[in-house]
């Protein structure tokens, strides 16, 4: 009876311009190609007019851009075709950017819910959808997809996929978290395992990883980041249910253990025990965690955390945290979101969440979704130190009932784009200054830089970002975005490659800058430490 009663209500214009502190990179040609057709190098980076600053506004595209009637399911942004455009999966439909502000729909066999990533290295994004036991989809030169071999998803209840090279062996991994069914009349959950898979230089994939046993919760997000600084990927998984969630650190190895209680990341565990159920353990409430994201909050060079917890009325169950890394030595966490005095405000369907530089002033904003009809999703902006306030209704971009929220550039002016529940939102801009910045691998790196780290120096604003390859069931694009405020002069770039390579570039406000591993000379295992 117990379990009955708390369980109740939880039915389900721009150029590329590089110079180079180690060998000269190219420049490209003008947008609107933002992949740059290769040209000779320059000694020296031009300053910009000073910069005139705007109110941002939204404008919602959806029907002028091809898009009306799409679905409000998760979605992935990717451009599978290598021609400089955002593409995106929406709904198990693929749709091709033709870059002009509009999107066809492409008839393919890759569909479903997933996340992009170049598993073969042949510098073609391939897609894997994770609808039952998981699909694996061969980009074939942008033009097709072939499905290839993958080792199942056993779970086949999977609501998150993200990759990730786990071992830094330049093959990305794929890790699967998979929820549950929920059982009648017995009104209980059966959970199910989530999955590691470790992509092999053949193109295979082998199951390395079954988490259940005492950690055979309901996931529902998984994401991968650097937390610790130390030149490997770890792993953040979302459990619903009022489950503890699970951060799996890295030995470097590909070997993780569950660290999130002593980091401080697993939740507060201040509700009632609950029993073991249907194989999973016992466990005292923590919260319902649908999605979270990771990215450096306050621009203190650590990557911080934001977990988007669903929550009813009762105090014990978890809010929204934000989460800052504490940094060295311990790498420990602080929820500074306790009593909301972060400014994200208590709704109680908070599902998935989302990083980016809506206003292009040098922090991360963020959006959050909802999924119940009193509700309704919420653009928080940052004020640079990781506390927000909530900017969506006077921004008219507030939207009910989605798992879907990602940003993109879509239309490659500089300003990060909005797709959330169905819509498409254009971000008018801010007049800031931006640059974007493409991590190419394939010099002992995955060839699509997931995981490699991208730190941008202007002034005395610096950033770091992380491509990812994978956000909880979402995907932003591969290429890093980054708002440098009223900076016009010259940005300094370094990425820090999964391999351990390092490189540096001079680039230039207002533009894309393609950071090939190649011509990282240099080899410098671990980011900073502070």
């Amino acid at each position: 009876m117990f379990l009955k009663q708390l369980f109740r209500f939880w039915m389900p214009t721009a150029f590329l311009v590089l110079t180079s502190c180690q060998t000269a990179p190219p420049v490209s040609a003008p947008m609107p190609v933002p992949v740059p057709i290769i040209s000779p190098t320059i000694t020296a980076v031009p300053v910009l007019p000073p910069v005139v600053r705007r109110p941002v506004s939204f404008t919602d595209v959806t029907e002028s851009a091809g898009l009306t009637g799409i679905d409000a399911s998760m979605a992935a942004w990717s451009d599978y075709d290598n021609d400089g455009f955002a593409d995106a999966m929406i709904g198990g439909s693929l749709w091709r950017n033709n870059g002009n502000g509009t999107f066809a729909k492409v008839n393919t066999p890759a569909t479903g819910s997933g996340c992009w990533g170049d598993y073969n290295n042949d510098g073609w994004l391939d897609f894997y959808g994770m609808g039952g036991t998981g699909k694996l989809y061969r980009n074939d030169a942008g033009i097709a997809f072939s499905e290839v071999p993958m080792a199942p998803n056993k779970g086949t209840h999977a609501r998150a996929a993200a990759w990730g090279d786990l071992d830094n062996d330049g093959i990305i991994d794929l890790f699967v978290a998979n929820h549950e069914d929920w059982l009648m009349p017995e009104n209980y959950w059966q959970a199910y395992p989530n999955y590691m898979f470790r992509g092999n230089r053949d193109g295979t994939y082998e199951q390395i990883w079954e988490i259940g046993g005492d950690r055979l919760w309901c996931s529902r997000g998984a994401n991968f980041a650097d937390f610790d600084d130390d030149g490997d990927q770890d792993l953040y998984v979302s459990n619903y249910r009022l489950m503890p969630n699970t951060l799996w650190v890295n030995d470097g190895s590909g070997l993780c253990a569950d660290e999130a209680e002593a980091r401080g990341v697993i939740g507060v565990p201040d509700g009632p025990d609950i029993p073991a159920v249907s194989g999973s353990a016992p466990f005292k409430c923590h919260g319902h965690s649908i999605g979270s994201c990771w990215g450096d909050l306050n621009n203190d060079g650590h990557m911080d955390l934001v977990v988007v917890n669903f929550s009813h009325p009762p105090a014990f169950q978890d809010r929204p945290m934000i989460l800052i890394n504490r940094g060295p030595p311990a790498y420990t966490f602080d929820n500074i979101n306790a009593d909301t005095k972060a400014g994200i405000y208590w709704q109680e369907s908070y599902a998935k969440g989302a990083l980016g530089d809506f206003d292009n002033d040098g922090d991360l904003d963020l959006y959050a979704s909802t999924v119940y009809p009193g509700d309704a999703g919420e653009l928080f902006e940052n004020d640079g130190t990781g506390r927000f306030a909530a900017v969506g209704d006077s921004l008219g971009v507030r939207r009910k009932n989605s798992y879907q929220i990602v940003w993109a550039d879509y239309d490659n002016d500089g300003n990060l784009d909005l797709l959330v529940a169905g819509q498409l939102f254009r971000n008018e801009g801010s007049g800031n200054s931006w640059i974007k910045v493409k991590v190419e691998g394939g010099a002992g790196s995955n060839r699509a830089g997931i995981g490699a780290r991208v730190r941008v120096t202007a002034g005395e604003l610096v950033q770091i970002r992380e491509v990812c390859g994978g956000n909880s069931g979402n995907q932003d694009p591969l290429v890093t975005h980054f708002g440098l405020g009223t900076h016009t002069g010259e940005v300094l770039v370094e990425v820090y490659y999964p391999s351990g390579k390092y490189g540096r570039w001079h680039g230039r406000p207002r533009s894309v800058l393609v950071a090939p591993e190649t011509d990282a000379k240099s080899s410098r295992r671990t980011p900073p430490k502070g």
